[in-house]
Order: C-alpha cells, then sequence, then structure tokens
C-alpha cells in the first residue's frame, strides 16, 4: 500500500501529524492500556471493603460520574475535533443522549424510565406525559439506530477492521454489548433459574460492568482520533468518510 511522501508544501498539520507517535494511534498499544484497566478493575473488586465498594461502583460513585462527564467530552468532539472529512454530528447526539441516561434524565420526570416499553403500556401516568416522553425518546431512539445501522454499513464496505479506528471500534461495539449482558445476568438467572452468584462473583460483574461503561466513551474518542491521524497523514491509503456523509 503506497504511502504519501513529503513535500515542501505539505500543510503543517499534516507534517506535525506524520512526526507524531501517540500510543493510541497504535491499536496494540491500546491493548495493553485495556489489559492494565482490567487488572486496576480486579484490584478494585478484590480490595475495597463492601462500604468503599458499594459507593465506588454505585449509580453516584465516580464511575457513573466520570461517565457521564466522558460522553459529554465525546460529544464535544465530534462537534468540533479538526482534521476530520466532516464532523459527526449525528455520533454526537447520540453521545448527549447517552450522557442524559447515565444522568438519569430518562426517568427523572417519571415514575420510570421513558425508554422502556412498560411505561406507555402499563404505567398509570396521564396521556399527555407519555406523550411528551415519546416525543423525546423516539427521536432519539432513531438516531441511535441511524448511526449504528450506518456505522456497520461503514465497517463493512471499508473492511475497518484493516485500520486502527475500525479495530478499536469493533472492539468497543464489543464490549458494549458484553456490558450490557453483565447488566442483565443476575436479574435474569435469578428469575429463571433461582440462582443467586456468590458475593465475590457479584462483586466482578458489578466492578466490570460499571467499568466498562465508564471506558465506553473514551474508547470512541479514541477511534476519532484514530480516525483523525490517519485522515491528516493519509496513513493507511484512501481515508473513508464518515457514516451519513454524502
Amino acid at each position: 500500500m503506497n504511502h504519501p511522501t513529503g513535500t515542501s508544501d505539505e500543510p503543517a498539520t499534516s507534517k506535525g501529524a506524520r512526526r507524531a507517535t501517540p500510543s493510541l494511534m497504535e491499536f496494540r498499544h491500546l491493548l495493553v492500556l485495556l489489559v492494565a484497566y482490567a487488572l486496576l478493575l480486579t484490584l478494585l473488586a478484590l480490595d475495597l471493603s463492601p462500604d468503599q465498594f458499594l459507593w465506588v461502583f454505585s449509580e453516584a460513585g465516580p464511575f457513573e460520574i466520570l461517565s457521564c462527564g466522558f460522553w459529554v467530552l465525546l460529544a464535544g468532539a465530534c462537534f468540533t475535533l479538526p482534521g476530520l472529512p466532516r464532523w459527526p454530528w449525528e455520533q454526537g447526539i447520540v453521545a448527549l443522549a447517552a450522557a442524559a441516561r447515565e444522568a438519569d434524565l430518562h426517568k427523572a420526570f417519571t415514575d420510570t424510565s421513558v425508554l422502556k416499553i412498560s411505561y406507555y403500556l402499563k404505567s398509570s401516568a396521564p396521556l399527555f406525559e407519555k406523550l411528551l416522553a415519546g416525543l423525546v425518546a423516539l427521536p432519539a431512539l432513531a438516531i441511535v439506530v441511524y448511526v449504528l445501522v450506518r456505522g456497520a454499513l461503514l465497517i463493512r464496505r471499508t473492511r475497518a477492521w484493516h485500520f486502527a479506528w475500525g479495530r478499536t471500534t469493533l472492539l468497543a461495539m464489543g464490549l458494549l454489548v458484553s456490558s450490557k449482558l453483565l447488566d442483565r445476568m443476575e436479574a435474569v438467572t435469578a428469575d429463571w433459574f433461582a440462582f443467586h452468584f456468590p458475593p465475590l462473583a457479584h462483586r466482578f460483574i458489578a466492578a466490570f460492568e460499571e467499568g466498562t461503561e465508564c471506558l465506553l466513551p473514551i474508547l470512541f474518542i479514541v477511534v476519532l482520533l484514530q480516525y483523525q491521524y490517519q485522515h491528516l497523514t493519509g496513513a493507511a491509503g484512501a481515508i473513508p468518510r464518515m457514516p451519513g456523509a454524502r
């Protein structure tokens, strides 16, 4: 695969990006950091006292708060990061929706979450309240589905797994699915099989579920940086356009 050669009139930003060797631009380096992060979560699950553990991984704990902040940071990167073929504003809106969910805004003004079908079918909330909730929830759901579908098509069309940003995207999506499975695993096994995990297993499940949710927006920020780096340097040939491009 041919690499473009530098010239005297090459943009300064491209020269600077070419000289830079940030570790996160290499997927293997990112994997090393993920292993270190997993070891940190393991140590926290093993060493924290029960009270400390409940606070650290609670809905009001540091991981939850940082997760919300990282989603907002991702949204800001989507709206303002320079050096991209286009601004991925749709992904920015999804990131803001994720931040709102982490801040529990989806159930801040109702008895239950407006993202649950049971709220609309079974709750005693007034019809007007359900209509307002639907006007917020349905467009948010629609743009999430749109971004996922366009992203999947982009990955398939460009064989994105050959690029660092594509491998990081696939890794992040795999972790997203894993975190949702961890989130529901204990409840499902208790309801369906009357099986309850021992305390140590519960700690590991809670630690990795909350830890993964906090990590996801960071990984998507890394995807943007890797995509930006590839675009500025032309490091892997032709640069595919982000989902939603015309």
